[in-house]
């Protein structure tokens, strides 16, 4: 394939940058047919894009196919793919030092990875279902030639999370893969504009996550849902769901110099001894909101105190973790408490049909309630317990 594009030679300074040409050229849906995603998935976990949004494919206002058909219908802002392999540029003219007027050649065997412009594709293909000449609408078109997958990723992410929001739940994962491949791949400026104290601790959670995933003594072995996966009967929680919570404590001083592989050992052991207490809320999930946001998030801010009381024992174990924990599925009428935790945290005070109305809460305010009130009835158990 060969178009007439402009090559523009661009570069930045920071450490381990280098010069990046771009051929801008203009392309149809059929000269992008070939064009492919390469989307993370459980069993492809450095992929970096998520499958299209349906609900952005409808026939009605703020639909991109509506845009097409009924509105204005123009795609001012180019389309970014790549060519992993061959691509060659024959100049024909010279603008400027960095710029130049020739034609793109791309070899019909290369598949161009398309790393940004999905929907505007997409709605393209939809769209020409109704007017066949859309097929030959001409889009702008920025071409790379990157070679390394992890060279999309870095601009999928500048691309995607500087100009416009990436689903919060993929973003963990590219920072997993930014951590994991970053400074091994000499591109020092990733970790300084990219990997904050915030990134890492995200990143951080998702190998966490992995983890109980893939660890047989976990609670969640094999059962946690993925980004991008449909829901199965057998899932207990979603990923997102405890690598958001999880990347939360990390900014706790107290659990700052344990190894990530020990403190997914003993989050692990502490979601086991929360297993063995309400053991119906993990084979009956959907009738209990304990492995629901609430649970999941009161659960892991609450892990922090737990440990602290464990660790003045010398006794950072399971056991210790489920002798603490215990203390909240007592009765104890203190006015120190507010009424819903006066009862006990038992398997009904978390069942979707009969526990009380706060276990519903998803506000970060409410989960800091919760764990408050966790936190005040475990210290005046251990109380009535010294003074027994």
């Amino acid at each position: 394939m060969r178009f007439p594009s402009i090559r523009i030679a661009q570069w930045g300074y920071g450490k381990g940058a280098g010069k990046t040409d771009i051929y801008v050229a203009s392309m149809t849906v059929k000269d992008l047919e070939k064009a492919s995603l390469d989307r993370w998935t459980r069993g492809s976990r450095t992929g970096y894009q998520r499958a299209p949004s349906e609900e952005r494919f409808g026939t009605g206002r703020g639909s991109i196919v509506n845009y097409l058909l009924e509105e204005l219908g123009a795609f001012p802002t180019s389309v970014l793919i790549n060519i992993r392999g061959e691509l060659k540029f024959e100049p024909k003219s010279k603008i400027s030092d960095n710029i130049e007027f020739g034609e793109v050649i791309i070899p019909d065997n290369e598949k161009p990875i398309l790393i940004d412009g999905q929907h505007r594709l997409e709605a393209l293909k939809r769209a020409s279902h109704v007017k066949p000449e859309l097929l030959n609408y001409p889009l702008p078109v920025s071409i790379m030639n990157l070679k390394e997958k992890f060279d999309e990723m870095v601009h999928f992410y500048m691309v995607n999370s500087r100009q416009k929001k990436i689903p919060t739940d993929l973003v963990y994962r590219q920072l997993q893969i930014f951590s994991e491949k970053a400074v091994l791949g000499g591109k020092d400026w990733v970790k300084s504009a990219i990997l904050g104290p915030k990134e890492q601790r995200a990143a951080l959670a998702s190998f966490i996550v992995d983890y109980f995933d893939e660890n047989t003594k976990s609670p969640f072995y094999g059962l946690i849902q993925y980004t991008g996966e449909e829901r199965e009967p057998h899932h207990l929680v979603k990923d997102f769901a405890l690598s958001r919570y999880i990347s939360t404590i990390l900014k706790e001083k107290a659990l700052s110099g344990i190894s990530p592989e020990k403190f997914a050992d003993l989050l692990s052991d502490y979601w086991s001894a929360i297993k063995e207490l309400y053991p119906e809320c993990f084979t009956k999930p959907r009738e209990y909101r304990l492995l629901k946001t609430t649970g999941i998030a009161c659960y892991t801010y609450l892990f922090p105190t737990i440990f602290a009381y464990c660790a003045a024992e010398g006794k950072i174990t399971k056991p210790c973790f489920t002798y603490y924990l215990s203390m909240l599925k007592q009765e104890i009428k203190s006015n120190e408490l507010d009424s819903d935790f006066k009862r006990p945290i038992d398997e009904t005070w978390w069942s979707m049909a009969h526990g009380p109305a706060i276990a519903s809460a998803t506000s970060e305010t409410m989960f800091d309630e919760i764990v408050g009130n966790m936190t005040k009835k475990i210290e005046i158990a251990m109380k009535r317990m010294d003074q027994n």
